[in-house]
């Protein structure tokens, strides 16, 4: 059978329930509730390792037993009776289906949403939409079956844990503390009584009766109400405790945002754990604020602890100096995360590990990392069914199968789920770094959709980055973000590239170089924009400066608006009007060419 085995013993007598209120595991001691988490973390982990050691030894004939799986399973929903799904008897009889995209599924899917038929593209019971990590415009929900949402919690939860505590020596090096985690748990219930949020939300939601036991930040931070500063709460709760042993959040960025706060602001942050209060300039609800200062106490020893390493400057890792006990960083850190990370570095030091969560997006968990510090991850043969093009080629007049892919080459993913998405197109890019058996290794790359192409040259995010990161190392500036704006407004068209740079003397900032240094970089990063732009067809690339804080506040207000902070990513490429309208608004014209 291509159902995972190992899942269906962890999962058998699950029952689904309302999680308790969070004073529910308060009567037990922490270290023990970290213990009991940890041993049965360790015990399901390890089982599924060796389902996995297994899987990847003979990769074609568990994806095609689960291509098979799907198709005879929902071959008599509406969607398998308009494909012929019970007339497909071989691989290549499947792949004479037309690729999809989302659009071809928003009917099904809105007749899910709002009443909960099942049987419409899946058979499988649909527990979850995955809210898609996009930033304006309507919000796309992407349906996830118990058996998916089980495939993901248990290998990118409890083997990763598992791994991960057998490089570190065991599960002890995670359990002689708590956690510092920047999730946030925001989830709706539709009107099918189906929940519609993050999936990292979910799980966290979920999960909310442990959380005090486990981990660092307040249930006021976790499930904040509007108008909360949620920054000042992670980061104060987490710097108070000194015993945190590993630190959580989606994406990378997210960690570097809190360690420059607590450069920035150290001394409101010390002076308000020395006296257990929370300073007046920080917004949250009245109730809010009361809740929390009646349960603060003044810890003037911790404070006076940590005013010393502050004073010392920012120069030395000063996360290992908080928190002597941390071995471990989870999080989104590889591919085009990867420069974020080398700027944590200085506030880490070098001897964090760091445990790269893997490829996984709202439609499934697609690989896993396999040992510490190793950005690759290999493929789950039994998560979705793969399919692959050659980026480099991608009218390639068929598709190839995991044991297809060759190391140091680029493909575009196409999946089949569970949840019902069949030959659908991912448009994301991934690199082949290796194999395991006969599964390959990888690391996610781009959006192919995030690219800019105004006359074919075809930039990907990916070259951006890399423009935006030399020119910054180039200039002697820190680079907070970087956004980039096809300007068709102007004849020749060009590029606009928007900085925001760390603690930068803007007024010693020249514009006129700092364009001629992106110019130049960007044409050196693209050889058709290099000569096009030789031919005129593209005019040199321009630079502007953004105000402080510009990346914050774009942050802000889409949490405003109902969005998981942990779930929103830089924006890269400026392709609608809201970011336009948004960014441009906040260029420093103070700084001069």
């Amino acid at each position: 059978m291509a159902r995972d085995e190992v899942i269906d013993s962890l999962t058998t007598d699950a029952q689904e329930h309302e999680a308790p209120a969070r004073e529910a595991v308060q009567v037990m001691d922490p270290a023990t509730v970290r213990n009991m988490m940890m041993k049965m973390q360790l015990e399901a982990g390890e089982q599924l390792g060796r389902q996995l050691v297994a899987d990847v030894q003979h990769t074609r004939e568990v994806q095609e037993e689960l291509l098979f799986e799907m198709l005879e399973t929902n071959k008599n929903t509406p969607y398998g009776r308009e494909h012929g799904f019970a007339d497909i008897k071989t691989v290549e009889d499947f792949k004479k289906l037309p690729y999809t995209t989302y659009d071809d599924y928003a009917g099904y899917i809105y007749e899910v949403m709002e009443h909960g038929t099942r049987g419409v593209v899946t058979t499988e019971e649909i527990v979850h939409f995955n809210e898609t990590s996009g930033t304006m415009g309507n919000p796309k929900g992407i349906p996830y079956t118990k058996r998916m949402a089980e495939v993901l919690m248990g290998y990118s939860g409890a083997f990763t844990i598992a791994m991960a505590a057998k490089e570190l020596g065991g599960g002890e090096a995670l359990t002689r503390g708590r956690a510092f985690c920047t999730m946030e748990g925001h989830v709706n219930t539709l009107k099918s009584g189906i929940t519609f949020g993050s999936l990292s939300c979910k799980a966290t939601s979920d999960n909310r009766q442990y959380l005090s036991a486990t981990t660092t930040s307040p249930d006021a931070a976790v499930f904040a109400k509007p108008g909360t500063d949620t920054r000042y709460l992670h980061t104060r709760y987490a710097i108070a405790e000194k015993s945190i042993t590993e630190i959580s959040c989606v994406f990378i960025t997210n960690l570097l945002d809190l360690m420059r706060y607590v450069e920035d602001n150290w001394q409101m942050l010390v002076h308000d754990i020395e006296t257990g209060t929370i300073d007046p300039s920080i917004q949250m609800p009245d109730d809010v604020r009361a809740q929390l200062e009646n349960a603060l106490e003044p810890m003037p020893e911790r404070a006076a602890e940590l005013r010393q390493i502050f004073e010392g400057g920012f120069d030395a890792p000063v996360a290992s100096l908080m928190w002597p006990r941390l071995v471990l960083i989870r999080s989104v850190a590889g591919g085009g995360f990867a420069p974020y990370t080398q700027r944590l570095r200085r506030f880490l030091g070098e001897q964090v590990h760091l445990l790269y969560t893997g490829y996984s997006a709202s439609e499934g968990a697609f690989s896993v990392p396999f040992e510490l510090d190793n950005p690759s991850s290999v493929f789950l043969p039994r998560s979705v069914y793969f399919e692959f093009v050659p980026v480099e080629n991608p009218d390639y007049d068929h598709t190839l199968g995991l044991e297809d892919l060759e190391e140091g080459v680029d493909y575009e993913v196409i999946i089949t789920s569970r949840s019902g998405f069949y030959r659908y197109k991912m448009r994301d890019a991934i690199h082949v770094t290796g194999h395991r058996g006969t599964c390959p290794t990888m690391e996610f790359l781009y959006r192919l959709d995030q690219t800019v192409n105004m006359k074919g040259e075809k930039t990907t995010e990916a070259v951006l980055r890399g423009v935006a990161d030399r020119v910054a190392e180039r200039m002697g500036l820190d680079l907070v973000d970087f956004s980039v704006y096809p300007d068709v407004d102007v004849h020749p068209p060009r590029y606009e590239f928007l900085y925001e740079f760390y603690h930068a003397d803007h007024d010693a900032i020249d514009l006129a170089e700092l364009s001629r240094v992106t110019d130049e970089e960007l044409r050196a990063g693209n050889y058709d924009v290099d000569y096009m732009t030789e031919d005129g067809d593209f005019a040199p690339a321009n630079a502007l400066v953004l105000q402080d804080e510009t990346n914050q506040l774009w942050v802000d207000m889409l949490v405003m608006r109902g969005k998981a902070p942990n779930q929103i990513k830089p924006v890269h490429i400026i392709d609608t009007e809201q970011k336009r309208r948004f960014f441009y608004a906040l260029v420093d014209h103070d700084v001069c060419a």
